[in-house]
């Protein structure tokens, strides 16, 4: 639990425009800064969507140049970085607008990086493998527009990117990874199908809840945790399965920039300890990967979380996983998570990937980044138990 005497520190230099039909300010916004050349880092789905052909005749309308790199895939790479670098070479661009979901937002700002810096381009990692070089001077703004209710990477100053040599996720940070705009109109994520919508969604828990147990955890991460956690309670279901709700999709939009900046100022990491290994090893999407984490993670942490479990059993709102747990709002909790992933349609991960190599994934999970900001220490034994229970016949309450 938060203490009100902790001390912290908070910086956060992104400015966010949110609302329904803010895209369509897009071009405006950019042409007020200036900017006369862009690139876009998307997908090709959001093409397919017709999202992206939107957004093209924004710029076009402010009478702004760009070019489209459309390549960026689930878990991108630093070879997609690289890749976007070779396509942006002899542009003049002003910005880099990144139009998606944290894939695109985080290769707009790895290739910033890229533009910006000299040299290997993984001499600039900061996490996980070390960083050799530091990101110095002047980066390329980048500009955010999510079109996904999960990442958060519109608020963060970190990219995430999987290091193809090592199958691990790495990341780039500097405070000049800030996004200097994020526009976030919650219309762009209608067209996201139920899949991905519950993906994302409890990507969004997996941040709070990381957030919300972090032993760097403070009063202000705590509140934005909690009312985060308790949004995804009350709006996910609708959100997948009733996708042009608005309310829905403003309130999920909403929730993932708090929980991002919940586990960001809050250093959190517990779920990511595991979602991010099996993203990186396996190529599943990282929402899905943090979400079947999440009850074996809550199990694990009882014996020094049951009061926190309990305080988010109560904003689930919930009656019936309370009886399902014996009247103990800490189990009732674990049972109330694996019914929210049941009821968005998340399959079992034994179906998902039948043989995983639980003791490779272990030995990931014992040496990420955040594991020493789990609440209670884990090793690889912790986690082969963890994962066993993950990929157990039953695991999410389905029938076996």
């Amino acid at each position: 639990m938060a203490k009100p005497e902790q001390e912290f520190q908070i910086a956060v230099s992104t400015r966010i425009i949110f609302g329904v039909g803010k895209s369509r300010e897009l071009g405006a916004l950019l042409a007020q800064r200036g900017y006369r050349s862009v690139a876009i880092c998307t997908d090709a789905n959001l093409i397919q969507a017709g999202v992206l052909p939107g957004i093209e005749s924004y710029l076009r309308a402010a009478k702004i140049g760009y070019f489209v790199y459309d390549r960026v895939k689930e878990n991108p790479d630093l070879q997609t970085v690289l890749v976007a670098k070779k396509r942006a070479a002899g542009e003049r661009l002003d910005c880099i607008l990144g139009v998606g979901g944290g894939g695109p937002i985080d290769v707009a700002k790895a290739l910033s990086v890229a533009l910006s810096q000299e040299g290997e381009l993984r001499d600039y990692v900061a996490y996980t493998t070390g960083q050799k070089k530091p990101i110095s001077g002047r980066l390329l703004p980048v500009v955010a527009v999510p079109t996904t209710a999960g990442s958060g990477a519109e608020v963060s100053p970190v990219a995430v990117i999987v290091d193809e040599r090592i199958q691990t996720k790495v990341g780039f940070f500097s405070e000049g990874l800030f996004p200097e705009l994020a526009v976030v109109d919650p219309a762009l994520t209608v067209t996201l199908p139920p899949g991905p919508t519950a993906g994302a969604g409890m990507d969004v828990f997996a941040h709070a809840f990381d957030a919300f147990v972090s032993r760097k955890a403070t009063v202000y991460t705590d509140a934005l945790a909690k009312e985060a956690m308790e949004i995804v309670f009350r709006w996910l279901r609708t959100a997948v399965w009733q996708g042009e709700d608005l309310q829905a999709r403003s309130a999920m939009a909403a929730a993932s920039i708090m929980a991002l900046l919940a586990i960001y100022l809050g250093r959190g990491g517990a779920v990511h300890t595991i979602g991010e290994p099996l993203g990186a090893i396996y190529d599943l999407p990282h929402g899905y990967s943090c979400a079947v984490a999440i009850p074996a993670m809550m199990k694990q942490l009882l014996p020094v979380c049951r009061g926190q479990l309990a305080e988010i059993y109560g904003l689930s709102g919930s009656r019936q996983a309370h009886d399902q747990g014996g009247g103990d709002p800490a189990g009732a909790c674990i049972e109330e998570l694996k019914r929210l992933i049941r009821e968005t349609g998340l399959p079992a991960p034994r179906t998902v990937l039948p043989n995983p190599d639980i003791a490779r994934l272990s030995g990931a999970s014992a040496e990420h980044l955040a594991v020493d900001r789990v609440p209670m220490p884990l090793g690889k034994a912790e986690y082969l138990k963890l994962y066993g229970e993950i990929f157990s016949a039953g695991y999410l309450g389905e029938a076996k």
